[in-house]
């Protein structure tokens, strides 16, 4: 197939027909895959081709309306950008996440080589004012002038990661185990706390107030040291040698950490053990003593302190037989 040929079509009252809270919310979850030198991607419903398909890396996206969009990396980097305002692209890389409006109709999903998986909302504007009513207007005033006016919007100039808690909800979300009326109840109320907790919470709202700006090459770089952490939980984590990955000293990393992240270094890596060791004993049936070596603690107690100090109760109350 010739590159730039792909396209998406998203007709909105198709994508909203079988919606939630109102018809005004709908979600997606999108895979792409490598194999062979050639990617290819399901979780989209193609205008031109099958829903899996093989690609290049760019899809053309045309919308029939304006829409509000959250855009979750679970895995892999995505790009969004507008064909009539080019110089805006959105770059949200692995674990990050971010929201945007864009007064255009025709844009361009940016996949990278390799394996990406994304979690993406899109939403009606008039459903946010509903829902967050007069916190909207407190909390979210450039996106309202961005609407009346048909201006560009970005929540955040440089994505932010996406906290734990965060990334459980959409996990709760995909892993739905209703069927029937039931399961349209349950993600109802699994979006709308996802929603209020996105839009809200103190590790989003905050950071989008003080919206930091950082050179794109130390944003990379903080990207690339917090790949690494989550990647290697259980191995050891200094501060010296997380500098030396970003190419900073260890000041610039633990001060551009905290801007970028809300939380300093020591406190980011803890809360990531402590919510994989929570999917560990939850998901998997691992013992206290298994979970607790698996994120890197070799003495289980230090790991239930931890544990407790971060999450506010122990790993034991997680399961009655846990052990």
């Amino acid at each position: 197939m010739n590159k730039g040929v792909l396209r998406k079509e998203i007709q909105v009252n198709k994508l909203f027909e079988n919606g939630f809270m109102n018809n005004s919310v709908q979600y997606n979850e999108v895979e792409v895959t490598t194999k062979d030198n050639n990617s290819f991607i399901k979780g989209v419903d193609f205008s031109n081709t099958k829903l899996i398909h093989e690609f290049d890396s760019d899809i053309c996206v045309i919308s029939d309306e304006h829409l509000i969009k959250l855009h979750f990396s679970l895995e892999g980097t995505y790009c969004y950008q507008p064909l009539s305002h080019i110089k805006y692209l959105v770059q949200i890389p692995e674990n990050h996440c971010n929201m945007f409006y864009y007064p255009t109709k025709v844009g361009k999903d940016i996949f990278f080589k390799g394996n990406a998986r994304l979690f993406e909302i899109y939403v009606k504007p008039i459903l946010l004012q509903n829902l967050l009513g007069d916190e909207f207007e407190k909390s979210f005033i450039k996106l309202m002038e961005a609407i009346s006016n048909q201006n560009s919007f970005v929540l955040w100039d440089k994505s932010k990661f996406i906290p734990p808690s965060i990334r459980s909800k959409i996990n709760e979300i995909i892993q739905c185990p209703y069927n029937g009326e039931i399961r349209k109840t349950y993600l109802e109320s699994k979006l709308t706390v996802l929603l209020i907790d996105f839009l809200l919470d103190r590790q989003t709202s905050k950071l989008s107030k003080n919206n930091i700006k950082l050179l794109n090459s130390d944003y990379l770089a903080l990207v690339k040291v917090e790949d690494h952490i989550r990647k290697n939980l259980k191995k050891p984590l200094k501060i010296l040698d997380l500098a030396d990955l970003a190419g900073f000293n260890a000041t610039k990393l633990k001060r551009d950490f905290k801007k970028l992240y809300g939380v300093t270094v020591f406190k980011y890596i803890t809360a990531l053990r402590m919510e994989a060791a929570k999917s560990l004993i939850t998901q998997e049936g691992v013992t206290i003593a298994h979970a607790a070596y698996d994120v890197g603690y070799s003495n289980p107690q230090h790991f239930t302190t931890a544990f407790k100090r971060t999450m506010g109760y122990v790993p034991s109350e997680l399961k009655p037989a846990v052990r």
